[in-house]
């Protein structure tokens, strides 16, 4: 087909921006104004589909995915395809679309524009790919169209219209009570109901008042039970910091360490684009780091967790048995897990865990995001936080938190006692988590937490360079083998 290969990666994307597209629209068309916006309306309501990038010939690149029809929702969506030549300025060279304005610039075709100015603003390495159907909510008794998303009290914002008219600076000072102020032997009243026998009825009322419990909310102390205690909870935080100064921690992944790479792998064509769109530098590995966080509440967290084997999977991925079993670790992995009531309740609990260890111990604990090594681009690693321990040599370390629902550390099937102490099983799928997120970000030691409802225990878990090797080469056969041709099927 002309040498041109499609696929879903945007490593050889051009630089094309939203001043590229209201440029273009402004040389090509007459109704500047209406195409801006009807095909601005159809990118922004998710119209295109479908969407495929080429690979370079002769400085061109090929766009083509396909939109939604406006009205005739039932028949078959518009098939689009842009060429785009890249030199110091990128611009049109063709288009096409199959609807009846397809041999001019529609607002199907400006659709498109506007999608691959928002792929190459933002950075995207592949494209998103889209939650199956079965996976979500049957949406058909509602439209395409954004409609207003629900959000948290605290973060509404209740405004009047403005009209064109100018106003002059107002004051924003409020006062609720214009009258003066009751004298300072009034408010002390309240006390003297104490003594009151038999006492009123409002007096009690009020009395009761003073004696209610308060918990926090992101507003402060509010009354236990009042739609702000459970509307608006304080954000939890894992940035405990027991030593000030501490030693500032350093940029993950580490610089000094790179893991085995004993697999060689000769892909295709496509797999050399999804390859390709993993690619990440040591600078963009930091930045995905720091961006991510707050970890499952984040979806660039999930976005990019998506395309990769990440820890929590590599001891499953590395004791598959048989083409079918890796072919069912292939599917679950991109069907994703379903939050269980021990997942919600270890999320619940970490934070009071992580607080009473970094007491505990004297140690900080900062937060962590998605590390992905510059040199394993297909692997990723999220500890629960990073550890600075001044004591230590290295000081810097990461901390992995397990909650069982258990009474005692002895019904724990993940640790084996052994002169009192409890040791993490080799065997157990943990370990090779503890150890990949040790090999991903070069740490030296992890300390590993178990609470139940009696114990808390403690281990350091130090990285194990033969376990890793051994891993990373199973980890590689079963990504570059199985789990690649899955992602890209499906």
């Amino acid at each position: 087909m002309d040498g041109f290969y499609y696929s879903s990666s945007l490593a050889e994307l051009p630089r094309f921006r939203q001043d590229d597209v209201t440029r273009t629209v402004e040389e090509l068309s007459r109704t500047k104004r209406a195409k801006l916006d009807k095909g601005y309306k159809f990118f922004f309501e998710q119209f295109i589909f479908d969407y495929e990038v080429s690979n370079v010939v002769e400085k061109e690149i090929r766009v083509r995915a396909r939109c939604y029809r406006s009205l005739k929702k039932s028949e078959e969506p518009h098939k689009l395809e842009i060429s785009l030549v890249a030199e110091n300025i990128t611009h049109l060279k063709w288009h096409m679309c199959t609807c009846a304005a397809g041999k001019g610039l529609c607002n199907h075709t400006v659709a498109l524009l506007y999608q691959t100015a928002h792929y190459s603003t933002m950075g995207i390495k592949v494209v998103p790919i889209p939650v199956a159907c079965t996976s979500k909510p049957q949406t058909w008794h509602r439209p395409r169209t954004q409609g207003i998303q629900p959000e948290p009290v605290d973060q509404l914002c209740v405004r009047k219209p403005k009209t064109s008219g100018s106003s002059g600076i107002k004051s924003t000072l409020y006062k609720a009570y214009t009258g003066p102020l009751p004298e300072e032997s009034v408010m002390a009243s309240a006390s003297a109901m104490h003594s009151l026998d038999p006492q009123p009825l409002v007096c009690q009322v009020l009395l009761e008042l003073t004696e209610m419990t308060l918990v926090e909310s992101i507003f402060g102390l509010v009354p236990r039970g009042c739609v702000l205690s459970y509307q608006c909870p304080p954000d939890k935080t894992i940035d405990i910091s027991t030593h000030v100064p501490a030693p500032v921690f350093p940029d993950l992944p580490q610089k000094n360490y790179r893991p085995s790479q004993n697999v060689h792998f000769v892909p295709n064509v496509h797999h050399f684009y999804h390859l390709q769109s993993l690619q990440v530098s040591r600078e963009l590995s930091i930045s995905i780091e720091k961006e991510t966080r707050e970890q499952s509440k984040c979806k660039l967290w999930n976005l990019m967790r998506h395309p990769r084997l990440t820890a929590s999977r590599f001891h499953e991925a590395a004791h598959v048995r048989g083409e079918s079993s890796a072919q069912a670790l292939s599917l679950r992995m991109l069907k994703g897990v379903c939050q269980t009531e021990a997942m919600k309740r270890g999320l619940e609990l970490e934070p009071e865990v992580l607080t009473r260890y970094a007491e505990s111990f004297k140690v900080n604990v900062l937060p962590c995001g998605l590390v992905v090594h510059p040199d394993a681009p297909h692997l990723g690693a999220s500890p629960d936080g990073k550890v600075v321990d001044p004591t230590e040599n290295p000081p810097f370390g990461i901390v992995e938190v397990k909650c069982p629902n258990v009474d005692s550390i002895a019904h724990v099937h993940h640790v084996r006692l052994a002169g009192g102490k409890a040791h993490l099983k080799k065997s157990h799928k943990y370990y090779s988590q503890v150890q990949g997120q040790l090999a991903v970000t070069g740490l030296a030691w992890c300390d590993f937490i178990t609470d139940t409802k009696n114990d808390f225990t403690v281990e350091r878990i130090w990285r194990d360079e033969a376990f890793i090797e051994q891993l990373k080469e199973k980890l590689d056969l079963f990504y570059y083998n199985v789990y690649i041709e899955a992602y890209l099927s499906k």
